[in-house]
């Protein structure tokens, strides 16, 4: 038996805590937070057991915080509506769609048509019982004329949706979608309401817990929906959710029990990790830290403005020095390598003061303003002081801005010519790329539109064969990495951090603080 098996089996009879575990797997070389992963997977982790109260901290806040599905704008907004709803397909760690209110569907007639066969007997938190037509009302809000939601665009292929009695919906696309149940599973928004429910309402799901208290820019408290259709799940009471945008606040919460979970900033994230309360997860995604150039106004409407700015960061070292290891380079086509229709063929925008120089020539500018605010992301304004440093040896002088918190995503984003943004990671390029891209997405933060592209994200969707596939994403991608506005500098790791009486956390790399999955799975244990 493996040393690290014998500490197992120690924990399983009792015979060694929790902080011993740890103690004796760091004498192996087993990092605390391998450590914990370890438990938190294996047959020795504690049962899971009912009860008590739990704090999670996301990071931002806003007085715009909402429970409407068509509305949400924030990680915040993503984070309570695990808690209180469900879409029809759920995401597991492998990326996949699996079952949710839908225990089975079917793509046919090339993937224009899907059917999904609703459970029966789940019932939302007022007793009602889920049927064909709230799922058929859900989806349509993002979709009526006059919907401003940020799924519209994802969702504007749906031309006819059916119900075939109360538990079947049969939905028609305008075009094949390969990624449909996919798309449906890790979109929060695609939540699904009572039919007729409307912004103002008593906030009703089917969800595991049930919303008793919100205050916007505060703090919500949700309590366990004792009536879920999932069974040996919902472990916790009770769940307080509050933003917390200040990381060095988030993780002083976290060690001294104030919060129970919360993102990590990466560049703290080994500290912890020494920490016997704490256990530091670490999971490969999609999320970016990025810079909206827009393309329909002056300067950044001149592709050699981008072209010029794009080779002006170390990108590796802004990896290796802010987040610490905790990610991965990007190359400004918003599409992350962990995807399989990444385009490894696109050469890579690196480092080059020189080639820098060279576009900057040519726009006749001596300068450029640049906003960013931490609401951007823990390690926007870092970054952009960076890409500041980086830019002088081009002799381009990048005045950097920092603009408030309250107020920047209405004030400042997709209103001045260049800023900080991010991302948080899509399952498939199709969704990122429309979410953020397509001419007509109401995200598209950089108002980048090109005809070609739009079409062979039709074209792509819809083709099954996966060489043919990755060679049009690949045609996509080259347009945005050449022409595009986005200018992603890296992609971070969800780092998270877990209070030790947390246990069966692990983290997903569909979306941070595991993608919502938590709600199902983590239970307290004040005796860890």
């Amino acid at each position: 038996m493996k040393d690290i098996d014998i500490l197992l089996k120690a924990m399983e009879s009792g015979r060694m805590s929790r902080r011993q575990f740890l103690g004796r797997a760091a004498a192996l070389g087993i990092t605390a937070s391998a450590a914990s992963s370890l438990l938190s997977r294996s047959a020795y982790a504690s049962t899971p057991k009912r009860g008590g109260e739990v704090v999670v901290a996301t990071e931002e806040t806003a007085q715009t915080e909402t429970f409407d599905p068509t509305k949400m704008l924030t990680g915040t907004d993503a984070n309570r509506s695990h808690q209180v709803y469900n879409r029809l397909t759920n995401l597991d760690r492998n990326l996949d769609a699996v079952p949710n209110l839908a225990e089975e569907w079917e793509g046919t007639n090339e993937a224009a048509e899907w059917t999904f066969k609703l459970r029966k007997g789940v019932e939302f938190h007022n007793g009602k019982t889920l049927t064909a037509n709230d799922v058929i009302y859900s989806l349509n809000e993002h979709i009526k004329e006059g919907s401003k939601s940020p799924s519209k665009s994802l969702l504007a292929s749906i031309v006819d949706m059916k119900a075939d009695g109360d538990n079947v919906v049969k939905i028609s696309l305008n075009s094949g979608n390969a990624d449909f149940p996919v798309q449906l599973g890790h979109d929060y928004h695609t939540s699904v309401v009572t039919e007729g429910w409307k912004d103002g309402d008593p906030v009703i799901g089917t969800g595991p817990y049930k919303l008793v208290e919100f205050e916007p820019g505060l703090r919500s408290v949700a309590v366990r929906n004792e009536n879920y259709w999932k069974p040996d799940c919902a472990w916790v009471d009770t769940y307080i959710s509050q933003g917390i945008t200040d990381a060095t606040a988030r993780s002083n919460g976290l060690r001294t029990g104030a919060v129970d979970i919360c993102a990590v900033d990466a560049r703290i994230a080994g500290m912890l990790d020494k920490d016997p309360n704490v256990a530091v997860h670490s999971t490969p995604s999609g999320a970016q830290q990025l810079w909206a150039m827009m393309c329909d106004r002056e300067p950044t409407n001149d592709v050699n403005v981008r072209l010029a700015l794009k080779h002006c960061v170390d990108r590796q070292a802004m990896v290796d020095s802010l987040l610490q290891g905790h990610g991965t380079i990007g190359n400004d086509f918003s599409v992350n390598p962990g995807i399989s229709m990444y385009c490894r063929e696109i050469p890579q925008h690196d480092y080059d003061p020189d080639k820098a120089s060279f576009y900057w020539k040519k726009t006749g500018l001596s300068g450029i303003e640049v906003y960013t605010s931490t609401t951007a992301g823990d390690f926007a304004d870092d970054a952009t002081v960076m890409l500041q440093e980086g830019a002088k040896a081009a002799g381009i002088n990048i005045e950097v801005t920092r603009a408030a918190k309250d107020g920047y995503w209405d004030n400042v984003w997709m209103k001045v010519p260049m800023c900080a943004s991010n991302w948080n990671s899509r399952p498939t390029a199709d969704l990122i790329l429309t979410m953020t891209c397509h001419s007509e997405a109401e995200w598209n933060e950089t108002q980048w539109k090109n005809e070609r592209f739009d079409e062979l994200l039709v074209l792509g969707r819809k083709t099954t064969d996966p060489k043919l596939r990755y060679e049009i994403y690949c045609e996509a991608e080259t347009l945005l990495h050449d022409d595009g506005g986005v200018f992603n500098a890296m992609y971070m790791n969800f780092v998270e951090g877990t209070h030790k009486r947390i246990q069966g956390y692990q983290g997903s790399p569909a979306f941070g603080l595991s993608a919502g999955l938590l709600y199902e799975e983590v239970w307290v244990d004040d005796n860890a």
